[in-house]
């Protein structure tokens, strides 16, 4: 009897060192695991900022056995080569796979909202991107794509609030001082919009957005065409708003030929009210284009004045195109 139990004690003894021996390897192996994947990781994310995709997708290739698919990193750094490909609806999938492991996962959070606004789907940006700023609640740079979205979304009182946190943690940020003149622009608020632009020019005596908008700022406040134009820079960066402007100041300077250029995409364009058809017709006829005056004539009677949904999604999709431009992009794209 001694010497079975004797047995059965020594084969216990064993067994249990085995267990012990291979609890040791596993843990030892995640331990690794997660060694390896934090540093593809940064290999990765840095290779897709500076856009050097071979190296990132070569990276990939060294964490694709199955130890390394459990962890949200995984998923993340999946979402952000989709991304960079621009496959968005995979890159969602991966980004929400990720955010479920790891519901704080601020990055995999920020590139989501990337994402929802590259689609034109900018209240799930503006609604992701809550949920980042509530992870990390200190980032200029979250703050600054949130106040952007509210600022596309027309909820302006909510822009202004976010892009101040963007600058309370990030004091010489132009591109949120730029977003904020153009919030105070459409609540009417020139003096708070000069304030702002001036600090650009400031800093920054090229920056060709807040020029532009300093010559709208300009004409605002003082009607000076001349002065205005002097701030122009490239008449191709004008936005639509810009371009109702400088049309206006060059019609007053005489130069009808630069107002038409200026005011022919506007005019046909859906949203186009009657002062800018009305303007656009007597510059036609200012330059002696009796013809196309005559056929623009016919075309605004027959165009709808009732597409209001037509005018406002073409208006929400060029806002949409500007935003995508001025957007903190955290990786850039391959094509």
């Amino acid at each position: 009897m001694k010497i079975k139990l004797k047995l059965i004690f020594t084969l216990f003894f064993f067994v249990s060192i085995q267990y012990a021996l291979i609890a040791e390897d596993q843990e030892s192996i995640e331990i690794n695991a997660k060694i390896e994947i934090e540093k593809v990781s940064r290999n990765i994310i840095n290779a897709l900022r500076y856009g050097k995709f071979g190296l990132a997708d070569a990276e990939w290739k060294k964490i694709q056995s199955e130890v390394y698919k459990s962890y949200a990193e995984y998923d993340y750094l999946n979402g952000s080569l989709l991304y960079s490909r621009m496959e968005w609806q995979e890159a969602k999938e991966s980004l929400n796979r990720t955010l479920k492991k790891e519901p704080n996962h601020e990055a995999a959070s920020f590139l989501l909202g990337m994402i929802y606004a590259q689609e034109d789907s900018w209240s799930e940006a503006k609604e992701t991107w809550l949920e980042t700023n509530q992870i990390s609640p200190y980032n200029p740079f979250y703050h600054y794509n949130l106040g952007l979205a509210y600022y596309i979304l027309k909820d302006y009182n909510n822009a202004i609030i976010s892009l101040s946190k963007s600058l309370e943690y990030k004091a010489n940020y132009n591109e949120a001082k730029l977003i904020l003149a153009k919030t105070y622009l459409e609540l009417n608020q020139v003096e708070k919009a000069k304030t702002e632009l001036a600090a650009i020019l400031e800093q920054d005596p090229k920056h060709i957005l807040a020029s532009h908008l300093m010559g709208r700022v300009v004409y605002l406040l003082e009607k000076d065409p001349k002065k205005s134009l002097t701030y122009l820079k490239n008449p191709r960066a004008l936005g639509w708003r810009e371009k109702k402007v400088y049309a206006r100041c060059y019609f007053e300077m005489r130069k009808w030929r630069e107002a038409e250029n200026l005011l022919r995409p506007i005019a046909y364009s859906p949203f186009a009210d009657e002062y800018d058809q009305s303007f656009y017709l007597n510059l036609l006829l200012n330059l002696g284009f009796d013809e196309r005056a005559n056929d623009f004539f016919h075309f605004i009677q027959k165009q709808s004045q009732n597409e209001s949904k037509i005018a406002e999604a073409y208006r929400m999709l060029l806002s949409s195109r500007e935003g995508k431009d001025l957007l903190y992009h955290y990786f850039k794209l391959r094509y």
